[in-house]
């Protein structure tokens, strides 16, 4: 990789998540760490680092010295602008269905590692099938999936499969998490990826109803006993000795884990 004027872009860094991730790499990143933070509207952006230098004097410093890019998420020559500039971006900008794509693949076209904080798996598996390939012969890291909760749900799988091969001897064959407490928000733009995705969803619905009226669906895979292996929305745990929901996250939890 060349060398770049960047270790790291946020971008989105107005948005709910990305001031929240400014604020964390002002306090903790290490010493010397080039930053830039970026997004569509400069004002914004400027908004977000002063309130938050306001707020840690002693990050003024560190966050006065991060440069603000300004870039259109829909142009592709703007993301090439950005991400030819850093070692890595750190995407927080969603829908990502929608204002991905030219960001991912600027970056696998200038070698630049990515991550964002995505669970759009219909997107995830688009982008995957159409750039692995060629990020995987430039060496460039594209990681979706580093939000909440997936990353608790990943790490955690492997913190208990680590401790179960080398405390217990065994090898780790089954994971049950349950959320019990959540602290926080949901931002605009986990609202509008929502939004996004059961739009999508009810176009998947109607095909697969259309499917089933035509004898055309295949059929749920199902258990020895003949059960379904779906479970219901409320159930009781006796593992945990508590009654269960349904959690929205849970089907994407299992694919990352």
């Amino acid at each position: 990789m060349a060398p770049r004027k960047y270790d790291i872009v946020i971008w989105g860094a107005s948005g709910f998540t990305g001031s929240h991730l400014v604020e964390y790499l002002a306090l903790n990143a290490p010493a010397g760490t080039r930053i830039a933070i970026g997004g569509r509207c400069r004002d914004r952006i400027t908004s977000v680092r002063d309130k938050l230098a306001a707020k840690h004097p002693d990050a003024a410093i560190s966050l006065e010295s991060m440069d603000i890019l300004v870039g259109d998420s829909l142009s592709a020559e703007d993301m090439r602008a950005v991400a030819a500039q850093t070692r890595v971006v750190a995407s927080t900008v969603g829908p990502y269905a929608v204002y991905g794509e030219q960001l991912v693949r600027a970056c696998v076209e200038e070698t630049t590692d990515y991550c964002d904080i995505t669970a759009e798996v219909p997107w995830i598996r688009d982008m995957h099938r159409e750039l692995n390939e060629k990020a995987v012969r430039g060496n460039v890291h594209i990681v979706p999936l580093c939000g909440f909760d997936c990353i608790p749900a990943d790490l955690g799988c492997l913190m208990l499969s680590q401790y179960a091969r080398e405390e217990l001897g065994q090898q780790l064959l089954h994971v049950k998490g349950s959320i019990t407490g959540i602290r926080g928000g949901v931002s605009g733009g986990t609202l509008a990826t929502l939004a996004n995705q059961l739009g999508i969803e009810a176009r998947r619905m109607w095909k697969r109803w259309r499917a089933k009226i035509s004898g055309d669906a295949p059929r749920r895979a199902q258990q020895p006993n003949g059960r379904e292996t779906s479970r219901a929305m409320i159930h009781y745990d006796r593992t945990l000795g508590r009654w269960q929901s349904f959690w929205v996250m849970s089907i994407i939890n299992q694919m990352t884990a």
